[in-house]
């Protein structure tokens, strides 16, 4: 993966917004560790993105503190710039991004409540096979494009 794509090719992924001040955010770090390490073997490629929601949160040793108390073993990547936020219309914390192979955004869901509704699109496609359903035939407004980024080893 070149260092500024997001996306790995003809790969379902799902990317997820998220601050380290933000308590819905830790509140469904389990409920998303469940769904990464239940799809993840089946070909879901997950990819944190830390947003940060003021200065406070800049601190990418602290970020890095509190990701690995709260679990996170996915790539990780710095938004501090807000630009990939930007480009993807995120406006709250956590937002959810549920990507096709092809790299176009199918599902999105945001808030306390949105992990749950990326689950049932995940438990659609990955376990009851129903691709049309999931992706749906109506094009996304989001885009998909190559993102300038800062990588998380």
């Amino acid at each position: 993966m070149s260092s500024n794509q997001i996306l790995n090719s003809n790969t379902t992924s799902l990317i997820y917004f998220w601050s380290k001040s933000c308590p819905s955010c830790h509140a469904n770090m389990l409920h998303l560790q469940k769904l990464r390490d239940e799809y993840g073997p089946k070909g879901l490629e997950v990819v944190s993105v830390h947003r940060p929601m003021g200065e406070f949160d800049l601190d990418e040793a602290k970020v890095l503190e509190v990701a690995k108390e709260l679990g996170i073993t996915e790539k990780l990547i710095f938004d501090n710039d807000h630009s990939i936020g930007d480009e993807l219309k995120v406006d709250a914390w956590p937002t959810y991004f549920l990507f096709d192979k092809d790299g176009k955004v199918r599902r999105h869901a945001k808030g306390q409540f949105g992990v749950k509704m990326i689950e049932q699109a995940l438990i659609r496609f990955f376990d009851e096979g129903d691709e049309s359903e999931v992706w749906g035939k109506e094009k996304s407004p989001y885009v998909a494009e190559s993102f300038a980024m800062s990588f998380v080893p």
